[in-house]
């Protein structure tokens, strides 16, 4: 949620935070946030970009912002509420915007908790390789650099969490469609469009109605020691699919999907191994004729991390997308889309090593495709230089074919620096 909505939104939760009776500490109303300042400088300059792209070839920044957050976080015996509400300065465009990240009320009866509002959801066991993880996410801010919580999207949502002896039952229902946040025509980053030459576009988003709620149910439970879930989600593709209109114009929609999964965590070997599945019913085209909407899929993944030496972990995945019917898939694709093959391997690790007594973090996340040759290199120190300051220093490297996943966003390497000041 933007704009004046957003702002909206912050208000009403000042209001019932300073005259709603709600529980505050010594120092009065429970506020914080911070001020926040990044810049991504890009390190590859396109020199050639479609009509649709010609910013990303004007643009050496990928990221150049101010931000500040108010978070108001009310508690009472039996409720809570949550306001994390930010303001924007784009000093690239420049353009103040504001945004309601999260705003939920939180009702905690005998057995079941409730949690009404905009939220983020997060299941499953992959680290930046999602399975049952469905609900939305915003990659362009995951290319610019930006810290790695505003990844994930808010839903509107409404969610129950029931306990029974030791199992654990939780129903989504998300009345409002939030799609992901991907690089597109007229933005600043440069990327693989098969439609380059169509710049008429509009987006046909399912509309709000109870035929159009996702709706999603996750069962969990710990068993010797491993945490087993199921998960069950019935909506949307969260990424457009795009098909070419008479006009010629370019309409993106969004296909109805079907997700079954499981995951399964545990202590093995002194470390934690992560096993998730998953398979993608893609209602509208369980043929795979239709080149326009993703075919149906299974998914699984596995993934080991340990602790190697105090402060210093180490983890590893391997992801598979297995697609089905990617015979029909080669004889229907249309010109300018990817070949993409039956099966897309994928492998990361992640290197962490705290230092100077935790205050200093240096990471690095890396992951390539062996099967389609795209990979993605993502070094980052992190210095933490009070309690309230801290300051990050990093690279989003991005390379392979230009149709793949990855390497589409290659003329979007950057350099970034994000710097923080807590309260």
């Amino acid at each position: 949620m933007r704009g004046r909505a957003a702002l909206a939104w912050l208000a009403a939760a000042a209001t019932l935070a300073l005259g709603g009776g709600a529980e505050a500490d010594e120092d009065g109303v429970p506020l914080h946030g911070f001020v926040q300042s990044g810049t991504a400088y890009r390190l590859i300059q396109p020199d050639r970009c479609p009509r649709t792209q010609r910013l990303a070839c004007r643009e050496p920044f990928v990221l150049g912002e101010g931000r500040a957050r108010v978070e108001l976080t009310p508690r009472g015996e039996w409720w809570g509420l949550t306001a994390k509400g930010e303001m924007i300065l784009d000093a690239l465009v420049p353009e103040v915007d504001g945004e309601l990240r999260e705003g939920y009320l939180d009702l905690r009866l005998r057995s079941v908790d409730l949690r009404i509002g905009r939220q983020v959801i997060t299941w499953g066991v992959g680290d930046l390789v999602f399975v049952n993880d469905v609900f939305p996410k915003d990659w362009v801010a995951f290319i610019a650099g930006l810290p790695l919580e505003y990844l994930k999207k808010g839903s509107d949502a409404v969610s129950a969490t029931g306990h029974w002896a030791g199992t654990s039952l939780q129903l989504v229902l998300i009345p409002r469609f939030e799609a992901d946040t991907l690089p597109e025509a007229g933005g600043r980053l440069a990327f693989h469009d098969p439609a380059a030459a169509v710049e008429r576009r509009y987006t046909d988003d399912p509309e709000a109605s109870l035929g159009h709620t996702e709706a999603g149910a996750r069962l969990s439970r710990n068993v010797l020691g491993w945490d087993l879930s199921l998960y069950a989600y019935r909506g949307f593709f969260h990424a457009p699919a795009g098909e070419v209109e008479p006009g010629p114009r370019l309409r993106f929609f969004f296909p109805p999907l079907s997700v079954y999964g499981a995951s399964a965590q545990g202590a093995v070997l002194g470390g934690v191994l992560s096993i998730e599945a998953g398979y993608y019913d893609s209602r509208d085209d369980r043929s795979g004729r239709d080149p326009a909407v993703e075919n149906s899929s299974v998914r699984l993944l596995a993934g080991y991390q340990r602790e190697i030496v105090p402060d210093l972990t180490l983890s590893g995945q391997y992801y598979v997308h297995v697609m089905e019917d990617h015979g029909e898939y080669v004889r229907n694709r249309g010109p300018g889309m990817p070949h993409r093959g039956a099966a897309r391997h994928v492998l990361t690790a992640r290197l962490t090593q705290l230092l100077f007594h935790q205050t200093l973090r240096l990471g690095l996340f890396a992951l390539a495709s062996p099967s389609d040759g795209d990979w993605y290199l993502g070094p980052e120190a992190r210095y933490q230089i009070t309690d309230a300051l801290s300051a990050a220093l990093g690279l989003n490297v991005f390379g392979g074919p230009r149709r793949s996943d990855y390497g589409q966003f290659e003329a979007n390497s950057n350099l970034y620096t994000v710097v923080r000041y807590a309260f």
